[in-house]
């Protein structure tokens, strides 16, 4: 279950002899050159990021038990299924989808936004969800907000749906009135995410303004050596109290409200309380996401992504179901890891980076398909292969596959135990 220790690709650092490393990831005849992450940390004085920042994304790498660990056991008895006619319509947190997906909250980073319309019309055509992640209105003002919800609604067939998320700054700053007034059909508050739970979302940039202006929000930014700064959003406080009081005063918006958090300790608690909390405010939360191990980001601490939370679907081993629609989210990549997540008691899957390389295979792989044509590609592959699990479970609808854990067959004893199945015909 290790991964590299000290040296990797995305730090831009190398071992002296990476066939000839101890447990501790450290070269077996260390002679000091100091190319290692080690002797970049020495030279810098920063935790180590992921490099390029602002035109990639970037998932952890260590080894865990996964929805890969897991196979499918199609269903030998009953009546046959032709794939093409399942159903893959399904609702989630209050709107009607084409199929059990979601566009994962992408917030300010230059990747994220270069892509965001694309995303935006492709979401819209396919008819499935997305939501506009954090800091888009702090960073790019209320015409940046307007520029991700315009090409949805334009493109808009009466399924899917556009949401905006708000972390604790830009609550603050009127995100969620300010993102309903432009079109955006629901609100997302943001408590974490599976690549950093307990950091807010961070950018690097070079304007001693644009600092100002961060600093001025409440944001924390740090000015580096070579003069370029960091932005890091506060995390906010997850209490009873507090969240119950956010969550009662943007009922009033009168959309659903959906919540994002990363894995962790507390999870099951938490649902607990969002379960009691809809009570109070009618049934106004719709959807938690709930984001885990193997997600990427636009910029995260590279040790934090690898050593902190678990994958998402751990959730079913201990919470089987909830009042709300439940959202997996973190390392997602096709249908069939779709399917398991559903089979395990998800309403579906939101993705992130698949997304961002559909888009991007759109525009420049194909010169016949464009951006927003890769989207709906890449959804309509997974719709079929959606289509063609349910017809090995014998059932003619994919919302018929939640909660179908019996047929589904861990691959090892740790699997068995992560994620609370059974190794048996």
């Amino acid at each position: 279950m290790r991964r590299h220790s000290n040296a990797d690709v995305v730090s831009r650092t190398r071992l002296t002899f990476k066939d000839h490393a101890s447990q501790s990831g450290l070269c077996s005849i260390c002679i000091m050159d100091g190319l290692c992450e080690i002797g970049l940390k020495a030279k810098t004085g920063k935790t180590i990021f992921p490099q390029p920042f602002g035109t990639a994304q970037f998932g952890a790498e260590k080894k865990l038990p996964n929805i890969e660990d897991i196979q499918i056991l199609p269903e030998l008895f009953g009546e046959g299924v032709e794939f093409k006619k399942v159903k893959t319509d399904v609702t989630i947190g209050g709107f009607d989808f084409s199929a059990p997906l979601s566009i994962a909250a992408m917030g300010s980073t230059k990747v994220a936004s270069d892509l965001g319309k694309i995303l935006s019309e492709g979401a819209a055509r396919s008819g499935i969800g997305i939501v506009i992640g954090e800091n888009v209105l702090a960073t790019y003002g209320k015409s940046g907000l307007k520029a991700r919800i315009e090409p949805f609604l334009e493109n808009y067939t009466k399924k899917g749906a556009i949401l905006v998320q708000g972390n604790a700054n830009e609550i603050k700053a009127g995100v969620f009135e300010t993102g309903i007034e432009l079109g955006a059909m629901g609100i997302e508050i943001k408590l974490g995410q599976g690549a950093k739970q307990g950091l807010g979302g961070e950018i690097k940039f070079s304007s001693k303004e644009e600092a100002e202006k961060y600093r001025s929000m409440g944001y924390t930014v740090i000015e580096n050596p070579d003069g370029t700064f960091e932005r890091h959003a506060s995390p906010g406080n997850l209490t009873e109290n507090e969240l119950r009081d956010i969550v009662i005063k943007y009922s009033d918006l009168e959309v659903p409200v959906w919540i994002k958090t990363g894995m962790g300790r507390g999870i099951v608690k938490l649902i607990d309380l969002l379960e009691s909390i809809n009570e109070e405010c009618g049934g106004r939360i719709s959807c938690l996401t709930v984001d885990g191990f193997g997600g990427g980001t636009g910029m995260s601490p590279w040790l934090i992504m690898n050593e902190t939370s678990v994958p998402s679907a751990f959730l079913f081993r201990e919470r089987k179901t909830a009042s709300f629609d439940i959202l997996l989210a973190g390392g997602y990549a096709d249908g069939t890891d779709v399917a398991k997540a559903m089979m395990l008691g998800a309403s579906g899957v939101a993705m992130g980076r698949p997304f961002l390389i559909a888009a991007n295979a759109g525009n420049f792989h194909e010169p016949s398909v464009s951006g927003p044509d890769g989207i709906v590609n890449f959804v309509n592959a997974l719709k079929e292969e959606l289509q063609m699990v349910c017809a090995s479970q014998r059932v003619s609808s994919v919302s018929e596959l939640i909660g179908r854990r019996e047929n589904l067959f861990p691959l090892s004893d740790e699997a068995a135990q992560c994620f609370g199945l059974e190794r048996k015909l």
